[in-house]
């Protein structure tokens, strides 16, 4: 079966392969409320301590521009832009999402320094006093770890946008060794910030099934895992277009800037993760070459059909295997004083066709008429002279006898 399948059955794959990059689905919101939750000890020097803040969905918030005064207790806040990479890259590792001393307070001071100190030193906003940076007390020794937040973050680079790839090297499947699937090339996404992605298949025959390059059957794969999609034999039909989508789940984390309604309080920042969904689709259209069978006609006897009377009848015609078949009745000889009995499948004029019929291999039909009995009659147009002659002559040669047989019998009386 499986010799049969690879001779006689090709299956074409044309890919096209549409990309689609799902809206952001933005995590952060656009006119919240930030609340002043108290202040913070002066963990350096004696006249730094700082308000805590906290959105209304409960997102730690930090102080961006040094001598302007802090939001009342409840501000209405509105989204103004994004941070850049080293913002980001301080609240990342700052309060509450990082441990840096492992106390909490001292974390929360840590962040809030970092934020100005980095703001100042990048000119985004006021200069930091040097009585903070480099001569108050630090009983805690609380200075070293913003110095290094402040250094890190400004060597730090936005997060690579996440992107997703696929790469469909050979778009020919082939017939699996055991004749059972239609078998895609390896298919090998690439993924950019995407630790996984998943498969999924609309659009298949029943049975169809991806696995991994072992022959396991799954959905989800690791980045930098190939997959296969299989499409059962059996369940093929002559043109099967199926869409294979790939999809991955990529999570950005930002800092985001907000503007106080009343601009002559200071901007805060907050972080968030915005989700995107990545995928791509690839369409695949199978085409199946059906196998063919071939029907061979033959005229059986010596009745020659008259050519002005008879429709030519194919020496051979080939149809898709399993086609049900009825005898076409314009390929029915014709001749004059005869009737066509039909066609038959042996050439003994036994087995006669039944339209309808399906055609699973190649057969010869034969044809056969019945003219009855042949009764010959003769032309004797053209003698007709000779047989007038031959009765005159013999008209003659009766009356020269009567003659005779008179003297004959006169002369006998004398």
């Amino acid at each position: 079966m499986k010799k049969i399948f690879n001779a006689i059955i090709s299956l074409l794959i044309v890919c096209v392969v549409s990309i689609s990059l799902m809206p952001v689905i933005n995590a952060a919101p656009k006119n919240p409320t930030v609340s002043k939750e108290g202040v913070m000890v002066s963990y350096i020097g004696e006249n730094y301590g700082w308000a805590k803040f906290k959105t209304s969905d409960g997102k730690t918030a930090y102080c961006m521009d040094l001598k302007k005064k802090w939001p009342e207790k409840t501000t209405n806040v509105s989204l103004q832009k994004e941070g850049d990479a080293g913002l980001t890259y301080i609240l990342q590792n700052g309060y509450p999402y990082k441990t840096i001393k492992g106390n909490g307070e001292q974390d929360r001071f840590i962040t809030q320094a970092a934020v100005w100190w980095y703001l100042s030193d990048t000119g985004q906003t006021d200069k930091l006093s040097a009585d903070f940076t480099t001569n108050a007390a630090d009983p805690y020794g609380i200075r070293p770890y913003i110095q290094k937040l402040v250094n890190e973050a400004k060597s730090a680079k936005a997060s690579a946008e996440a992107k997703l790839e696929v790469n469909v090297s050979n778009s020919n499947m082939t017939v699996s060794s055991d004749g059972k699937y239609f078998v895609s090339s390896e298919i090998a996404p690439t993924l950019t910030g995407v630790k996984t992605y998943k498969v999924s298949v609309e659009g298949a025959p029943s049975g169809s099934i991806v696995t991994d390059t072992k022959g396991t059957t799954k959905n989800t794969f690791n980045a930098g895992e190939k997959f296969l999609v299989k499409i059962p034999v059996s369940a093929l039909g002559k043109t099967t277009t199926i869409k294979v989508k790939v999809s991955a789940a990529a999570s950005t984390t930002k800092a985001y800037i907000y503007q106080p309604t009343d601009t002559s309080y200071q901007r805060l920042v907050a972080l968030y993760t915005d989700d995107n969904e990545l995928s791509k689709t690839v369409n695949l259209t199978a085409k199946v070459d059906t196998p063919k069978v071939c029907v061979d006609y033959v005229i059986v006897g010596d009745v020659k059909p008259d050519p002005n009377l008879t429709d030519p009848t194919p020496g051979r015609s080939c149809y898709d295997k399993g086609t049900k078949y009825n005898q076409e009745k314009e390929l029915t000889t014709r001749q004059e004083g005869c009737k066509f009995n039909g066609w038959y499948t042996k050439d003994d004029l036994t087995g006669k066709w039944k339209d309808g019929t399906a055609l699973n291999k190649n057969m010869t039909l034969y044809g056969a008429w019945d003219c009855g009995a042949v009764i010959t009659v003769p032309n004797t147009a053209s003698k007709l002279p000779l047989t007038i002659l031959g009765i005159g002559l013999l008209i003659i040669a009766g009356g020269v006898a009567i003659v005779i047989y008179r003297d004959k019998k006169l002369n006998a009386n004398k």
